[in-house]
Formats: structure tokens, C-alpha cells, sequence
């Protein structure tokens, strides 16, 4: 996956989520302190998030940070061991990737 599909990826759950909460781009925007067009360039995967909005946007949404970087269609029940047969079958620079914001997101406080 490259870094462009990645963050079309991650647009495309966040409008998925959003949608869900009932919440506009607006209130989005609001609760997590930027402009709504950013919430709209996100969600079109033309920006990237930055790291320190995402617990922003989980808690405005109301949903774990992890929901937001789960793009398959995943069941609420899913065991563990579902997360990695998922993981099994990313690509080591996708893992890398993923561990490297998991990294960043441990050190938001």
C-alpha cells in the first residue's frame, strides 16, 4: 500500500465513522479544533491527519483510536487472533508503517 492509498484509506473510514456518529463535517471540525475544510481534505485523503488529532477525533467521534485504521469490513466480536491474520498478511513496510503511528500515538498524553 503506498502512502497516498494509505491516507485515502484512512479519509475514507473517517467519513465511514462520522457518518455513523450522525456528526457533520462541521461538528467534526469543532470538537477536534480545526477548519471543517480540513476535516474535508482528510476525508478526500488530500492531507494527511496529524498524529495529535487523532485521539481528537476518536474521542469526538466516540469510537477507540484503533477503529480508525481498521479498513476491512470487521466484525465488532472479532477475536484477537483475527487482528493478526490481519496482520499476517500486510506487507513489512505496511507494518512498518502501522507500527511507527502506534509508536507515535503511545507518546500523545
Amino acid at each position: 500500500m503506498k502512502i497516498k492509498d494509505f491516507y485515502r484509506n484512512i479519509g475514507k473510514r473517517l467519513k465511514e465513522l462520522r457518518l455513523q456518529a450522525n456528526i457533520t463535517q462541521e461538528e467534526l471540525a469543532e470538537g477536534v479544533g480545526v477548519a471543517t475544510k480540513t476535516v474535508s481534505y482528510w476525508e478526500n485523503g488530500h492531507n494527511p491527519i496529524t498524529l495529535s488529532k487523532i485521539p481528537l477525533i476518536a474521542t469526538t467521534l466516540n469510537v477507540p483510536i484503533y477503529k480508525l485504521f481498521v479498513f476491512l469490513d470487521v466484525e465488532e466480536d472479532v477475536a484477537d487472533k483475527d487482528y493478526i491474520e490481519l496482520l499476517q498478511m500486510k506487507t513489512s513496510k505496511e507494518l512498518e508503517v502501522l507500527f511507527n503511528l502506534v509508536k507515535e500515538l503511545q507518546k500523545i498524553k
